[in-house]
């Protein structure tokens, strides 16, 4: 991106600013919290995968782990 097209983007989104903005803003405006983004999360928050992978089976969805058998996939030598 060029600075040209910066200034240009900077100067747009003064008056109209990116949707997950003015969606932020709007949830503020009547009362809703904000979620926490991921990346704020502390590391004690964290979930172990396989734990994750457990309560994903747990709500009904399938979870497929390991190579697929797929003759195709045999040049990775996986």
């Amino acid at each position: 991106m060029t600075l040209p097209q910066v200034l240009a983007l900077s100067a747009f989104w003064r008056h109209t600013p990116p949707t997950a903005l003015q969606l932020r803003r709007i949830a503020l405006a009547i009362g809703l919290k904000p979620e926490v983004s991921a990346g704020a999360r502390n590391a004690s928050q964290r979930v172990d995968p396989q734990q994750a992978l457990q309560q994903a089976r747990d709500a009904g969805f399938q979870v497929a782990t390991g190579r697929p058998d797929d003759p195709l996939l045999a040049f990775l030598d996986l």
